[in-house]
């Protein structure tokens, strides 16, 4: 295990208290023209000429609509219906057809989505039924093993179970046998997969933990906080460490930092498919289009106010 000694400058991103604003901004608000959200604008960080579609679809809770979700509609980005669901926070489906409540782990293969509930969670198909399980962090690797916290320790449902072992089935999967298996001897608060081994996770005592083969490759302190909470990128490249419900920063599946832009208090966070573009919400639900690594001359506002963003 090697200590992480970047992360107190990561974090620093997240939680100084910069203000909600760039530079030649009035009233707590970006206002000069270079800033300003319009289609043009938006053209220099989209290639010109791409097809409809090209950045895909954006999906956001509007405050200003009781946080009914909206989708984004911009030059290059597909104009996709939005879920009918109301919630200021709020998880996506991989396909982009389904909302959830905030905290909801989704299959990355479709279908089958995790919601927490009083006593564990909810296993809900897409064909209706439902499982209820007891646990805690359900989490789901990137070939659809779903993982979560039973009895201070981390494990996955399985079919190849040891002899003598536990077995269990779940309805609607043609009666296939399973039992669990030890993943990881300790409990978490959240655990985020980025390969069939390796996860980022928070321990359960606010530790950041980046764990690869059952091994701590990176442990590191956090600052004070009351509920902490790990995400991973679409394509698994990068994690984002959230602290009471703010970013506290963007880490590589390495555990090397990710400059963002510094305009503080960022309450969410969406990755492109392809991880070349981001979006970021404030506090004040200020909405903005940026280019990770390539500085504020790719960052612009957009025109709209969000709560929570989701892009497909």
């Amino acid at each position: 295990m090697r200590s992480w000694l970047v992360l107190a400058a990561v974090l620093a991103v997240g939680t100084a208290a910069i203000a909600d604003t760039l530079r030649g901004s009035v009233g707590g608000e970006a206002r000069s023209a270079t800033s300003l959200a319009t289609e043009t604008a938006v053209r220099r960080i989209v290639p010109p000429g791409v097809p409809n579609g090209f950045m895909g679809s954006v999906v956001y809770s509007d405050p200003g609509d009781d946080c009914r979700l909206h989708a984004l509609r911009l030059a290059g980005f597909r104009e996709a219906a939005s879920p009918e669901f109301r919630g200021c926070r709020f998880s996506l489906s991989p396909d982009g057809t389904t909302a959830a409540p905030e905290g909801s782990a989704w299959s990355p293969l479709g279908g089958v989505v995790a919601v927490p509930g009083r006593r564990g969670f909810v296993l809900h198909s897409a064909s209706g039924q439902t499982v209820d399980v007891r646990g805690e962090s359900p989490a789901f690797k990137p070939d659809g093993t779903l993982t979560y916290v039973h009895s201070g320790r981390l494990v996955e449902w399985t079919i190849d179970c040891a002899r003598g072992a536990r077995l269990f089935t779940v309805p609607g999967d043609n009666g296939t046998a399973r039992c669990l298996r030890t993943v990881y001897p300790h409990g978490l608060a959240s655990v985020a997969w980025l390969t069939p081994s390796r996860f980022a996770a928070i321990s359960a005592d606010g530790e950041f933990l980046l764990v690869d083969n059952g091994h701590i490759v990176i442990r590191a302190g956090l600052p004070p906080h009351r509920k902490a909470a790990v995400a991973v990128s679409p394509q698994h490249r990068f994690v984002n460490i959230w602290l009471d419900g703010e970013l506290g920063g963007t880490l590589t599946a390495e555990g090397g930092p990710v400059v963002l832009p510094p305009i503080g208090n960022v309450r969410a966070f969406a990755w492109s498919p392809t991880e070349r573009w981001a979006l970021l919400a404030t506090s004040r639900g200020s909405v903005y289009l940026f280019r990770p690594g390539t500085g504020d001359a790719r960052l612009r506002r957009l025109d709209v106010t969000a709560r929570d963003l989701a892009w497909r």
